[in-house]
């Protein structure tokens, strides 16, 4: 568990991203994350941390079944009021996700990991629920958006007071950490430029040639779920030698002269012709 948005930070929260510089980091934003999930059909989608919805709204405009899952009742409220009644809402903590294993195609958090005191433990919950990908929408800790917040802490209170910020480095170390150093991941950067150059910079922010570098302040990355499966090699089947006692051989098969005999521990039968048979193959004399 970690920090939980209150009434006052979940309607700044929610007025920001209406305003015009909130609908412009949002487009850029939501764009980047297309470009790296890339999904190839609509997918049954868990968003973890989804706040007042913004981007829980986004995921189902794509044609997803989407259900958001959130730590805060104020945040729950505004997205319930905001939210079409197909998006399932639940209240919970992204360490303890009240879900079966592999419910969900794409597990995705979109700023949360910021504020969750176990991001480890919040990762390998996704793990087990999700069946595909993990998607992740991280604000940059090297990044002149954020030295700009880390600024501006001297004279103001922010909800960034509670965050923990990440840098592309880090978060491939988490992922070692919590999941597997071996576990595929893509990734890219936007907002390289300070937020009041957004607006103007658009075109260029969008490009996925200025996206490439680790120092844009919103990192989306993939990460790819494969399970790897081992055949065990046991025969079905093992020879076993028969129980003389239970043997009951067919009589009718030892008429006419035939005989068995065992060879090896197996019931075999010596099969030889009868007198009629013999007389008959010999033709008239």
């Amino acid at each position: 568990m970690g920090y939980v948005f209150q009434g006052k930070d979940a309607r700044h929260y929610n007025d920001w991203f209406l305003s015009e510089r909130g609908r412009v980091v949002w487009s850029l934003e939501t764009g980047l994350l297309s470009r790296i999930w890339a999904p190839k059909g609509p997918q049954k989608l868990l968003e973890v941390g989804c706040g007042t919805g913004i981007f829980t709204e986004w995921f189902a405009s794509q044609g997803h079944r989407v259900t958001g899952i959130e730590p805060s009742p104020e945040m729950l409220n505004i997205a319930h009021l905001r939210l079409p009644s197909r998006i399932d809402l639940d209240q919970g903590f992204a360490e303890d996700l009240p879900y079966d294993d592999n419910a969900f195609d794409t597990v995705a958090f979109i700023t949360t990991l910021e504020f969750v005191n176990e991001p480890v433990q919040a990762l390998r919950e996704a793990l087990r629920v999700a069946k595909r990908h993990i998607l992740l929408g991280v604000l940059n800790k090297y990044s002149l958006i954020t030295g700009q917040r880390l600024l501006e802490r001297l004279w103001k209170n922010s909800v960034f007071d509670h965050a923990r910020f990440f840098s592309v480095f880090e978060l491939h170390h988490l992922i070692s950490q919590a999941l597997s150093p071996s576990i595929k991941r893509h990734w890219a950067t936007c907002l390289t430029l300070p937020l009041f150059l957004a607006r103007h910079c658009q075109f260029l922010e969008s490009s996925p040639f200025f996206q490439w570098h680790p120092f844009g302040h919103f990192i989306a990355m993939r990460l790819d779920i494969e399970f790897t499966f081992q055949c065990l090699l046991e025969p079905l089947l093992a020879e076993q030698k028969p129980n003389l006692a239970t043997l009951t051989p067919n009589v009718s098969c030892l008429s006419g002269g035939n005989e068995s005999i065992l060879q090896g521990g197996s019931l075999c039968l010596k099969l030889e012709p009868s007198p009629a048979a013999t007389e008959d193959n010999r033709g008239p004399s």
